[in-house]
């Protein structure tokens, strides 16, 4: 982070607490301002920043959104959307526009990702990471069932610039490959057919960052039973099914054995089903499943490098190959992306690990802010 950018955040966190200081006589009249502390919530991958302001009795969630790089309406309206449909999210106390601030309410810090690793690591069956998913679940039948008749477009440009994040940042940037015209023919064939395969999909109300550290796991159930608190849904959108199903199972941050995940995903199947959601038989949601799951791997694998050559957090790196995994896995299935399955098999998985250690093990580039919340 720049010296600039520092003193601007210093300056925005002061502005930040007099805001708040002002809002708290309207919020909670009895409580004092001294009497609370202030801490900064894991960081953002974009411009935003959160920080708990807490006291005895009471905690808030405060977020810095400057104006010029973030639209909190957006955030303001999807939130209202999603609440007037059920889903558990956090309410908006309060909006200041002009300077980028907001007040909401806070879900606390357990994150459905720690609560899952506990689970992977006391009980190899999977019983209490289904109970969870099964938990989460219930907000995704929600959310798809919200309308999507102001919700923008997962278009097939968004979809083909999603994908070329994987080429440009990861390919040529974290691998340094000099892409030939066959390389390029290869990369741009799979693109396409994963396009249309998600373009062919039933089309409803996608989150899009629907994973395990965008859902926080809530310590009491709300008042309609939810233990599941839904963030980050602001780029909310009219997509594919399976969007949000396969972030969720297929997540970047924790991996599962296939058939778990198989599983999982015909008893969600299930559920949509019952829902009148979809009517698809269970090989074909399957296959829009698994090409969904390489769409959006291939973006979070772009993703995560530009985060580090761009805006040098490194903690993402980490990530790359569990998510370069899954990506293979299905390239490997299906006979339309054996070109890119041969292609990886080439010229990125053999030295993939060694070169992600290497860039992780350099001194040179500050840690930054780990996400936990973008993809």
């Amino acid at each position: 982070m720049s010296e600039g950018s520092t003193i601007d955040n210093h300056h925005r966190t002061k502005s930040l607490k007099i805001w708040f200081q002002a809002l708290l006589a309207e919020l909670s009249p009895r409580a004092s301002f001294n009497e609370f502390t202030f801490s900064l919530v894991q960081g953002d991958a974009s411009f935003r920043r959160y920080f708990r302001a807490q006291s005895q009795n009471e905690s808030y969630i405060l977020v810095d959104a400057p104006p010029d790089k973030e639209d909190s309406q957006v955030f303001v309206n999807i939130a209202e959307t999603f609440r007037k449909q059920g889903v558990q999210v956090p309410l908006i106390h309060k909006v200041e526009h002009e300077q980028g601030f907001l007040c909401i309410s806070d879900f606390g810090d357990t994150l459905l990702w720690s609560k899952l690793k506990q689970a992977q690591s006391s009980n190899a069956s999977g019983t209490d990471a289904t109970l969870l998913y099964h938990e989460a679940f219930k907000e995704l039948l929600l959310i798809q069932q919200v309308s999507t008749e102001k919700l923008p477009l997962f278009s097939e440009d968004l979809l083909q610039r999603e994908m070329e994040l994987f080429r440009h940042w990861f390919c040529e940037g974290i691998l340094n490959l000099t892409l030939s015209d066959k390389d390029n023919k290869i990369l741009s064939l799979a693109f396409d057919y994963l396009m249309q395969s998600a373009q062919s999909q039933e089309q409803l109300c996608v989150h899009r960052d629907y994973h395990s550290r965008n859902l926080l796991h809530l310590e009491k159930a709300s008042a309609k039973g939810s233990v599941i608190g839904v963030i980050d849904f602001q780029d909310a959108v009219c997509g594919p099914f399976t969007y949000d199903l396969v972030s969720l199972l297929k997540d970047c941050y924790i991996a599962w054995p296939l058939a778990q995940v198989q599983a999982w995903a015909l008893e969600y199947r299930e559920l949509a089903m019952q829902q009148n959601l979809i009517d698809i038989d269970a090989n074909a949601f399957l296959k829009s499943f698994d090409l969904m799951g390489a769409q959006r791997h291939l973006k979070a694998i772009g993703i995560f490098s530009r985060l580090y050559l761009r805006d040098q957090k490194i903690t993402y790196l980490t990530d790359i190959p569990r998510t370069l995994s899954y990506l293979y896995q299905v390239a490997a299935e299906y006979a339309e992306l054996n070109g890119l399955h041969v292609w990886l098999g080439e010229h990125v998985m053999p030295d993939v690990e060694n070169k992600i250690l290497s860039f992780a093990n350099r001194n040179s580039i500050g840690s930054g802010s780990k996400k936990d919340r973008e993809l």
